[in-house]
């Protein structure tokens, strides 16, 4: 247990879901920056501008800038963080016309959520880079320590002369505590990242279930051409089954047609039977005269 709980403090460093994380912290900030002013003032000017008809291109190109950036988010999420999200949103292929495409993209429910995602993006980048900051100053206060020791550099300088250098105990400290630091860093950016990941899949995990459920409803449901052949084969193959009580009404009436025949049969026999007998009365007819 202990072996396995060192192997996994340690081993975050041979993780390349770590350094993955590490990026998209990185980059949190001045992305949410860069959105949040792109998209706060487009939406402003274009608002404001829509009286005179100028504002209505303005919120179009915002609208599709916001549409990219909600797609280059998602690819973020899925391959920096691991979180499981969908693909973007495209409400307006399946749609005719102009009108039907903007009404069916602006209807859509993904759309306003990435444009939530985009606009907190900011508040998420601040979290990110206060964490960066802080432990990266931790962790330069601990490697200058023993620095400051060895080389005779004042760690604090009070000013008049006054100055503080660390002594060697605690210079020979600060060296395992820069290292644990280290490890201790990525763990809690780790711990935040996964934060970041189960936020992105709460905002971006709507758009692919609905389509899965559509698509599996469609071939029973829709009124599309596999329902109507598969409720039409049904019943073709159930008339040919129903004759099948009159065949056996059929059937016995051939023996029928045999007893039938068998009866004129029975009034020709008997004519054999009384030509020998008129023969017979013939025969002695004609013995007479002789």
């Amino acid at each position: 247990m202990n072996d396995s709980m060192l192997g996994w403090f340690f081993g975050v460093v041979a993780r390349p879901r770590t350094w993955l994380n590490l990026l998209f912290q990185v980059l949190a900030f001045p992305l949410g920056l860069f959105y949040f002013v792109f998209l706060v003032t487009g939406l402003s000017v274009g608002l404001g501008l829509v009286i005179i008809w100028v504002g209505i291109p303005i919120l179009l190109i915002v609208a599709g800038a916001w549409w990219l950036f909600g797609a280059f988010e998602r690819l973020q999420a899925k391959y920096l963080l691991g979180a499981a999200v969908s693909a973007p949103p495209r409400a307006w292929e399946n749609v005719n016309g102009v009108w039907g495409k903007l009404k069916a993209h602006f209807g859509s429910g993904a759309t306003w959520r990435d444009l939530f995602y985009l606009l907190a993006k900011l508040a998420l980048g601040i979290v990110s880079f206060t964490l960066l900051v802080t432990l990266a100053g931790i962790l330069f206060w601990l490697v200058y320590l023993p620095v400051a020791h060895f080389w005779g550099i004042p760690f604090v300088d009070f000013g008049n002369g006054r100055a503080w250098t660390p002594p060697l105990w605690l210079a020979i400290l600060a060296v395992p505590g820069a290292i644990l630091n280290v490890f201790l860093s990525l763990h809690i950016l780790n711990g935040w990242g996964w934060v970041c990941a189960r936020w992105a899949e709460l905002l971006f995990r709507y758009d692919e279930a609905p389509a899965r459920a559509a698509a599996v409803v469609q071939p029973a449901t829709a009124p599309g051409a596999p329902a109507p052949l598969v409720s039409v084969t049904a019943p073709a193959t159930l008339p040919p089954q129903a004759p099948a009580p009159p065949r056996t009404v059929v059937t016995p009436a051939a023996p029928e047609a045999p007893t039938a025949l068998q009866s004129p049969v029975a009034a020709v026999a008997p004519e054999p039977t009384e030509t020998p007998a008129a023969s017979e009365s013939q025969e002695p007819a004609s013995n007479r005269p002789l």
